[in-house]
C-alpha cells in the first residue's frame, strides 16, 4: 500500500468516538535544520523542546496546548497522574498536576467577571465542563444532565470543546456524538442548539472545536467540521455566515496568530496557516497550498512530515508554533520557531 493510500485510509478510520485507532505511518525525523512550511510562514523544529522523562511526568494522548497570563506554556494529557503539565517557554518543566480528567480533550484560559484567570477544561468521556482557578480549585462544572431534554439518551451526546464569549456566554461543540453546538448564557444555563447531522449547509459532521473568532471587528464562532474537511464560521444566534473547505485535511483546532491570520491543526499530520482572508498560505508538514481560481485544491501531506496526529495548535507572540498530538506513541508536544529571511 502506498502512502498516499494508507493516509487516505487513516482518515477514514477517524469516527464519532475519541477512541478509534487510526493505523500508525512511519514518518521521516525531523532535524533542527529541517525547513518546514511556505513563504513567510517557515520553521524549523526546536529539537528537544519539552522532552521529558515518562516515568516521572507520563502523558498519553496530548489533547490541547495553550499558554498562560504568566507566559507559561500549559499542557492538557488524558493520563490521570498529571492531566495539566506546565513547561516555561523554552520547555523546562515546572510543574504537573489534576487527576479528575480520563479523558480530558481540550483546554481554555479565560478571564472572568473580575479579570481572574480561570481554566475551562473539557473532558469529552463525561461530556464535563469544568471551570477551575489556576491552583486546582473547580469554580463551576456542567455535565451531560444539563442537556437531559436535548437528548432522550445521553449516551450520543460526548462533548470536544468549548468558546466562551466576551460575555460569559459559552458554546459546546458535541464533536463526538450527535454534531451539535450548544449555547449556555454566564449563568451557565441553556439557550438554543444549531448544526447537527445532515445534508444543509448548516449541518456538521463531527464539528470537533469550536473558536470565538473576532478578526472581523466582531464575535463569530469557527467551527472545525472534521469530517466534511470545511471550517464553517457562525454568527452567535447560531446562523451559517460562511463556509472555508480545506480538502485533504481533517482540521480539529484553531489558534490564532498576528495580522489576523490562524493556524489550523489538521490530525491527518499537518497544521495549516490561513491567511486575513481564509485561503492557505503555508503548510506545516505538507506540501505547498495551491488554488484553482479560489478553489483550493486538496491538500497533500509530505513525505517530510514530523507529525503523526496534530490534535491542537498554538501560536505565541514571537510567532513560534507548538503542536499537541493524539495517539502519536505518547511523545510529548513540539516547538517550532519562524524562520527569518
Amino acid at each position: 500500500m502506498n502512502r498516499r493510500m494508507l493516509l487516505k485510509r487513516a482518515a477514514g478510520a477517524v469516527t464519532a468516538g475519541a477512541a478509534a485507532i487510526l493505523p500508525k505511518p512511519t514518518f521521516a525525523a525531523q532535524s533542527g535544520d529541517a525547513t518546514l512550511g511556505h513563504g513567510a510562514f517557515r520553521y524549523r523544529q526546536v529539537a528537544g523542546w519539552g522532552q521529558l522523562e515518562p516515568s516521572q511526568v507520563p502523558v498519553k494522548d496530548c489533547h490541547a496546548i495553550t499558554e498562560n497570563k504568566a507566559g507559561q506554556i500549559v499542557l492538557l494529557t488524558n493520563d490521570t497522574r498529571n492531566n495539566i503539565i506546565t513547561y516555561t517557554g523554552d520547555g523546562k518543566f515546572v510543574a504537573k498536576r489534576e487527576d479528575r480528567f480520563p479523558a480530558a480533550h481540550a483546554l481554555e484560559f479565560r478571564l472572568d467577571r473580575r479579570g481572574d484567570e480561570m481554566l475551562w477544561v473539557t473532558d469529552h468521556q463525561s461530556s464535563t465542563i469544568a471551570m477551575l482557578t489556576p491552583d486546582g480549585r473547580e469554580v463551576k462544572k456542567i455535565d451531560a444532565s444539563a442537556l437531559a431534554a436535548k437528548y432522550p439518551d445521553l449516551t450520543k451526546y460526548h462533548a470536544t470543546n468549548v468558546a466562551v464569549l466576551k460575555d460569559g456566554d459559552f458554546f459546546i461543540s458535541d464533536g463526538y456524538g450527535s454534531h451539535f453546538i450548544h449555547h449556555f448564557d454566564p449563568d451557565w444555563k441553556y439557550i438554543a442548539t444549531f448544526g447537527g447531522a445532515g445534508t444543509a449547509p448548516e449541518h456538521l459532521k463531527q464539528p470537533h472545536a469550536v473558536w470565538v473568532d473576532t478578526r472581523k471587528g466582531r464575535e463569530e464562532l469557527l467551527v472545525c467540521d472534521r469530517a466534511n474537511a470545511l471550517l464553517k464560521w457562525f454568527s452567535t444566534k447560531g446562523e451559517l455566515l460562511r463556509t472555508v473547505a480545506v480538502p485533504g485535511t481533517q482540521p480539529s483546532n484553531i489558534a490564532p496568530m498576528a495580522n489576523g491570520h490562524i493556524a489550523i491543526a489538521s490530525l491527518n499530520a499537518m497544521i495549516l496557516i490561513l491567511d486575513a482572508n481564509d485561503r492557505v498560505v503555508s503548510v506545516i508538514g505538507g506540501e505547498a497550498p495551491a488554488y484553482d481560481g479560489n478553489t483550493l485544491k486538496p491538500l497533500v501531506v509530505s513525505a517530510a512530515t514530523p507529525f503523526i496526529h496534530p490534535h491542537d495548535v498554538y501560536v505565541d507572540k514571537a510567532g513560534a508554533v507548538y503542536v499537541a498530538q493524539w495517539n502519536s506513541k505518547q511523545t510529548y508536544p513540539l516547538k517550532f520557531e519562524p524562520v527569518k529571511g
